[in-house]
């Protein structure tokens, strides 16, 4: 900005400012191989997670038949059923069944075909074997806690 007397001149004003063509398409280039890099890595990190959710998912319902025989004072058994639905039948005080939610390639296997949790927090041994794709994980129960130990 020039001021010269009752005169005020502004430098570039007659420049237009913007971005050109150019510089635009070399931005959404980036982007575009930034997210052609990035994108089979999320759904890597993704699909791993979805794994560890599900395997936490069968622990958690190891803990609640555990929890039951305690809390309720009278043992519970838990099983897989034998039907086309994954799901897990508890029997005791109280009779329920809880869904697997498993894929159309995962396959969970319980060896032997059920588990006893008893009031004193005791466990018959057990392994739960979850394979979901190349990934494998095992659960089995520490038979004097009754608790689960993710291998």
């Amino acid at each position: 900005m020039i001021q010269d007397g009752d005169t005020l001149t502004i430098i570039g004003a007659g420049r237009e400012r913007g971005f050109t063509l150019f510089e635009v398409l070399a931005v959404m280039i980036i982007v575009a191989l930034l997210a052609g890099v990035s994108a089979p890595a999320l759904g890597r990190i993704m699909d791993n997670l979805e794994f560890r959710q599900q395997v936490g998912k069968f622990t958690a319902v190891f803990r609640y038949a555990r929890l039951l025989a305690i809390s309720k004072g009278e043992i519970v058994s838990l099983k897989l059923s034998e039907e086309e639905d994954c799901l897990f039948v508890i029997s005791g005080p109280v009779d329920e069944t809880r869904e697997c939610h498993l894929g159309e390639d995962d396959v969970l296997e319980m060896d032997p075909g059920e588990v006893f949790f008893y009031p004193e927090g005791l466990a018959t041994p057990v392994l739960l074997t979850f394979e979901k794709g190349e990934r494998v994980r095992r659960i089995s129960l520490d038979i004097l806690t009754g608790r689960p130990v993710v291998e």
